[in-house]
């Protein structure tokens, strides 16, 4: 299979371009933008515009298309996180984001449940606050209220939640965590980055009790990947127009161009107007279309699992191995070998996923068909 006949950039240096079946990961870049995000981007290059005017004005926009108070585009969801908590401690400490002092940071405190803690969030010691771990993954808080209420202090700045496929139990709901959050004033910053579709959530976190719900624009938004999203409360998100980017000060090194603004928007726009029930059942037919390919061949036993490897409801073909000489990173390494190379995530011993969120029908056939050349040693 071709997947660009016409030599480009990738080419020029060296760099095979890949089928991914792995899904809407950073390092496999995320999604592919429509053509028309991409004109988007190319207009908004071709000119130059006043950023501040931009950014306000997107955002306007954004929150009108999201139901939210306000919105913020950045570059990429980390950066809303950092962004986000930036605000919150402005906030705490009365003051306007470019008056804050180091001390201030030292001064300030984040909460957050040890079963949200992951590589991700090292983003949280970015500021110089401190962060109040509690309770345990996989331990469900006894008087969840009480022990929230507990490690509040009048240094606490926020509520750092997160909504992830790969939580671990043991963290009481948003909803809970949210009010107790509201009792004290103090702001609940939501790491959602994942967390789309479905493309109500949007709105339904801000609406559960998130002050502010960060999303990434280069996953299944199909935007920008070096784009991110904040949603949210209108006095937060103030802040960051008054000092964050274009602006100088703590905000400024997380440049976001205008490209990525325009870009941004445009494919969210897309997104909101896109029939996603025929692209999960066009998720269902991949799935279907695997699991009866594969299932002919004696090696393998392929299944539908459900959600996926992010918690998102879209299905994904969960293969077993049955053969006894053969482990999943044998399969991998042959279809990473192929032409072009193909990415798949491994689910285990003797197993692999094949995730149709970043697949055509053809892909998903083309890499079935390849599995049944799969040179199996035989019993």
């Amino acid at each position: 299979m071709e997947i660009d006949k016409k030599p480009g950039i990738y080419e020029e240096l060296g760099v095979p371009r890949v089928i991914n079946a792995m899904g809407t990961y950073t390092i496999y870049g995320g999604s592919k933008m429509s053509r028309q995000t991409i004109q988007d981007m190319n207009d908004a290059a071709s000119s130059f515009v006043d950023l501040n005017l931009l950014q306000k004005r997107a955002g306007e926009a954004i929150a009108r298309l999201t139901k939210n108070e306000a919105a913020y585009i950045c570059n990429g969801a980390a950066a809303g996180i950092y962004l986000g908590l930036l605000a919150a401690v402005a906030l705490h400490r009365g003051k306007k984001i470019r008056y804050l002092a180091r001390q201030d940071f030292h001064d300030s405190e984040i909460v957050v449940f040890r079963s949200h803690r992951s590589p991700y969030d090292i983003i949280l010691d970015q500021l110089g606050v401190s962060i109040v771990e509690l309770a345990y993954s996989n331990h469900t808080l006894v008087s969840p209220k009480e022990d929230i209420e507990a490690v509040i202090s009048e240094r606490t700045a926020a509520i750092y939640f997160l909504e992830s496929g790969w939580v671990a139990p043991g963290a009481p709901s948003l909803e809970l965590t949210a009010s107790v959050a509201k009792k004290h004033q103090l702001p609940v910053i939501l790491d959602a980055a994942a967390m789309l579709p479905p493309a109500d959530n949007l709105w339904n976190f801000t609406k559960a009790g998130a002050s502010l719900a960060v999303f990434s624009g280069g996953k299944d938004l199909c935007g920008p990947q070096a784009s991110g999203l904040i949603v949210g409360r209108k006095d937060l998100i103030d802040l960051l127009l008054e000092s964050a980017f274009p602006k100088h000060g703590y905000g400024r090194f997380l440049k976001v161009g205008k490209e990525e603004i325009a870009g941004l928007y445009s494919a969210l726009c897309q997104y909101l107007s896109a029939d996603m029930g025929s692209r999960i059942q066009d998720a269902e037919d991949q799935v279907e279309s695997a699991c009866r390919l594969l299932n002919d061949h004696p090696y393998y036993l392929a299944a539908r699992s459900y959600p996926n490897e992010a918690g998102q409801p879209i299905p994904r073909v969960l293969v077993k191995i049955r053969n006894a000489q053969t482990d999943e990173q044998q399969v991998l390494n042959y279809l990473s070998a192929l032409t072009p190379p193909v990415i798949a995530a491994a689910a285990g011993k003797q197993s692999f996923y094949l995730n149709p969120m970043t697949l055509t029908k053809a892909e998903m056939e083309w890499i079935c068909h390849q599995l049944l050349k799969f040179p199996f040693v035989q019993h």
